[in-house]
């Protein structure tokens, strides 16, 4: 017997990128244990988190199990989706994000795959009241919490091939960037990930990254007799990210655009003097598509 999926659509006074945000890496704003999750917003990879019991004593944890099947940022997370619930079936689930007015955000979602017609029944009467409750957590939490949780175990739940994993990225200057990398190579064991025109060439290490780039010393004098140095940082939302940074005392060195490898950026001066590059991932784009060459094999 085929059981009819679940279509339940409401309005949200939540952002989009807020909701992608909430339903790819950050269950334990409005819905998990935040302890328990575990979830990187990739095609493919699975994630895990338990919701805990309301007063229940002692403690009652349901695990929630699912593989994210196709992700679009700020408009799509579409995933599978085992519960208790569910008894036991892959069901598959599908949340659409389309801006409304105000801030608010139009949700659709689709619920389908159960195993019985008591499952289903169970998930379509609990989904308004899960939803509405996600509504009001959400739209009570800052920017600050948000980026936790986009960036809780050391990445960011955007994925772009054309930017390395990290969500600290240290960009250093050199006369002789090959030399550069040699020694960053031989020295630190990084390894080459991609070259870019200019030329810059990205490495990783460890979980982290570093960008080598050409420096000019006649173009760019050495400030306090070092070359320059920038540090980038991927943020959530770097429009909000630029605006809280000049509110706070930095200096705009550029406002955020939307450039052709996938992030749209901003850069500040903070009040100390040190510049930082604010960067988020809009879209996954194809380095060979602006003109880097991949050193790694990247997926």
């Amino acid at each position: 017997m085929t059981v009819a999926p679940i279509h339940y659509d409401c309005l949200l006074p939540v952002r989009a990128d807020r909701l992608y945000t909430a339903w790819t890496t950050g269950w334990g704003l409005w819905l998990a244990d935040a302890a328990t999750v575990r979830a990187t917003a990739r095609e493919g990879e699975p994630f895990y988190f338990a919701v805990s019991e309301p007063g229940r004593t002692p403690q009652v944890h349901h695990p929630h199990y699912g593989r994210f099947l196709e992700l679009i940022p700020d408009e799509l997370v579409r995933c599978t989706w085992v519960t208790r619930g569910t008894a036991g079936a892959e069901t598959q689930l599908s949340v659409r994000f389309t801006p409304g007015a105000d801030g608010a955000t139009h949700c659709a979602l689709t619920h389908s795959g159960f195993a019985d017609a008591a499952s289903r029944d169970q998930h379509a009467s609990a989904w308004p009241a899960v939803l509405a409750a996600q509504g009001a957590r959400l739209s009570a939490l800052s920017e600050q919490e948000f980026a936790r949780a986009q960036h809780r175990g050391g990445g960011t739940d955007r994925t772009n091939r054309s930017m390395p994993d990290a969500t600290l990225i240290p960009t250093r200057s050199y006369p002789d960037p090959a030399a550069a990398v040699h020694w960053l190579r031989e020295v630190l064991g990084c390894v080459e990930r991609l070259r870019e025109p200019g030329p810059r060439v990205q490495l990783t290490m460890g979980n982290g990254a570093v960008v080598v780039a050409a420096w000019d010393a006649a173009s760019a004098p050495a400030s306090g007799g070092r070359p320059p140095a920038t540090l980038l940082v991927r943020v959530p939302h770097v429009d909000d990210a630029y605006a809280r940074a000049l509110s706070l005392g930095a200096t705009g060195l550029s406002a955020p655009a939307t450039l052709a490898f996938g992030e749209r950026q901003a850069a500040v001066r903070d009040p100390a003097g040190h510049a930082w590059t604010l960067s988020q991932t809009v879209a996954d784009v194809d380095p060979a598509s602006w003109g880097a060459v991949p050193v790694q094999p990247i997926g």
